[in-house]
């Protein structure tokens, strides 16, 4: 709406700016299972011309978020001891104030890399902390998140956020004349799915890592109506038709897999020549319906649970991929990986050889790439060897000079090399011994593994004990060696790259919208849809804040209408219509009726 001073006009963004100044609503996680509805200030210094201030227009509800929502400061990336963070990471904002030196303008329509650190950082400072949290957007701030109207950010952090390996902090949107705040606001999860698929890897005969989800391979989503694997389906079936999967294996209930079976996604993946095999999780004969085409080389598993990860782990073709999406609530939920014995070899030298050029490293942070032998900057440990044994001098012999090592030998490390303190992360951890010994070791220092960190269980024959927490995302720790069944890749953390394939090239998520509310219904909404966990994307529109939680069909919609008045009643008649009219379909015109009815201007037509 444009506001009137005197003979002159301001523009939006000069009229959401003033109102940026002001206290406005948001929606804040304030404890373990508290998500609140309240209103905040931003700070004065907000307004200095040193920082970046946001106006959000709206919010897609991610799995994810209720993890952090039951976890609260135990999360990864919510800072110990916070008052409150401001909930939300798929967002469209616009931008109201910029640092002189920015290459954007007031009035850019923006979508942000939720992903913003590779180490844990003091998230108002963006130093580096050791008491500091893997920082990101809806999860470690006060003043930056979705599902609060306005944002302030330091004019600082895109270049800190660019060398922590995620690319731009902010990313113009190009949106069609019939594009959705909806579906840009499914940039992130639409690169969450496109970086994962581009990271997945297997490893060739030649040892060679192979990239990217193998054309014509059998696949399996487990969980696999939910929404994330709707979305990576989506993008899976977006090549050739002689890429396609041959198989794809969807496990969920029955009344969702019943849903799956008539979307269109569906049946054209199967006029294309791809098998769908859709099994309710509770078929006792689920394994053997996983496996009746075969085993599947990539296995993703959405917001898992004990059965999901054994269930996958028992699946799995050799030399095949694991993905682990939004994680597991509970964190310390195990995928137990079975290493298989170790290879002998004529000596300890020609081991130590071997099991050095096994252990691979990403790039850098959120590079698809790997390349193999120590880290760039390595911090070793030796752990499990005989003390003052031949085999552990063989690798020590072979670690560069001034390496930071750890061993546990009891023999004083040679002047070579530094040690390494007990505070210190690994980057590359050596286990000898098998069985319980070596599991025991694993699980004690497993904490201490930096991102991207290589693990090399050189005698093998055990079960890994790997924790959920340690393999939500793609630049975690892999499991290395000749020996290992299968590789992880998971949840990719979303690169600007990735999100800007989205934003300056919408495909339409319209037809995933099964909900939708205003600020002051999100945490209404987040408590309906964690207890029913219905299949599809739930949108809050933060400018319509007394818009409540609605079903997105024309009979909903007609309902609620009829209990308003004046034009919210009519808007929302329009927008059923719309709605009935497009096969109960959302689409922009349904978000212009709402936005009239309101008397706000609509954001994608300014």
């Amino acid at each position: 709406m444009i506001k009137q001073v005197g003979n002159s006009s301001l523009d939006r963004v000069d009229v959401l700016k003033e109102q940026a100044r002001l206290s406005h609503k948001g929606i804040y996680l304030t404890g373990a299972n508290q998500i609140e509805l309240s209103d905040d200030k931003l700070p004065e210094e907000s307004f200095n011309g040193e920082h970046f201030v946001l106006a959000s227009f709206g919010n897609c509800r991610c799995a994810s978020d209720a993890k952090a929502i039951r976890q609260f400061d135990s999360h990864a990336r919510v800072p110990s001891g916070v008052e409150k963070i401001a909930l939300g990471h798929e967002t469209l904002q616009m931008i109201l104030e910029t640092p002189a030196e920015s290459n954007f303008k007031k009035g850019d329509l923006v979508v942000i890399t939720p992903g913003h650190s590779s180490e844990p950082i003091d998230p108002l400072t963006f130093k580096p902390s050791g008491k500091g949290v893997l920082a990101a957007l809806g999860y470690s701030y006060r003043y930056m998140g979705g599902l609060r109207k306005f944002n302030a950010v330091s004019g600082k952090a895109p270049e800190f956020v660019k060398l922590q390996g995620f690319g731009n902090l902010f990313n113009k949107v190009a949106p069609n004349s019939d594009t959705s705040l909806v579906s840009l606001a499914h940039a992130e999860p639409f690169a969450c799915n496109f970086g994962t698929n581009k990271n997945i890897f297997t490893i060739s005969r030649d040892g060679s890592f192979c990239y990217g989800v193998p054309p014509r391979a059998r696949i399996a989503y487990l969980s696999g109506t939910a929404r994330m694997a709707m979305i990576n389906l989506t993008i899976v079936a977006n090549v050739p038709d002689s890429d396609l999967p041959e198989v794809v294996y969807i496990t969920g209930s029955q009344k969702k897999l019943d849903d799956l079976d008539n979307f269109a996604l569906i049946e054209d993946l199967r006029k294309r020549g791809t098998k769908i095999i859709l099994i309710d999780r509770s078929d006792p004969a689920i394994f053997s319906k996983l496996t009746q085409f075969g085993k599947p080389k990539v296995v993703w598993t959405n917001y898992a649970s004990d059965n999901s990860y054994e269930l996958a782990v028992s699946i799995l073709a050799e030399g095949g991929n694991l993905n682990n999406y939004a994680g597991a609530a509970d964190p310390d939920l195990l995928i137990k990986m079975p290493i298989g014995p170790a290879r002998s070899f004529q000596s300890y030298e020609q081991e130590a050889h071997f099991q050095i050029n096994q252990m691979h490293h990403n790039i850098s942070p959120n590079n698809p790439l790997r390349f193999r032998g120590l880290s760039g900057k390595p911090k070793i440990a030796l752990l499990g060897f005989e003390d003052d044994c031949v085999r552990e001098k063989a690798y020590l012999d072979l670690l560069p000079e001034a390496s930071s090592v750890l061993t546990s030998s009891t023999k004083p490390l040679s002047s070579r090399f530094i040690p390494l303190m007990g505070n210190e992360l690994i980057t590359d951890l050596f286990i000898a011994g098998s069985g319980e010994k070596a599991e025991r070791i694993y699980a004690d220092h497993e904490p201490r593994l930096a991102r991207s960190a290589a693990v090399n269980f050189i005698d093998g024959n055990l079960i890994v004990p790997i924790r959920s927490k340690q393999v939500h995302y793609v630049s975690r720790h892999q499991i290395c060696g000749s020996n290992v069944p299968w590789h992880m890749t998971n949840t990719s953390e979303p690169h600007s790259d990735d999100m800007v394939v989205q934003a300056s090239n919408p495909i339409s998520f319209d037809w995933m919208v099964k909900g939708i509310c205003g600020l002051g219904s999100v945490p209404n909404m987040m408590e309906w849809v964690e207890r029913e966990q219905p299949f599809g994307s739930f949108f809050a529109f933060t400018e319509l804040v007394d818009l409540p939680y609605l079903a997105t069909n024309s009979k909903s919609f007609r309902a609620k209408a009829s209990s308003s008045v004046g034009r919210v009643r009519q808007s929302l008649f329009d927008a059923a219509r719309i709605l009935e009219s497009n096969d109960e379909t959302w689409s922009r015109k349904v978000e212009e009726a709402l936005y009239m009815g309101y008397g706000v201007p609509y954001p994608l037509n300014l």
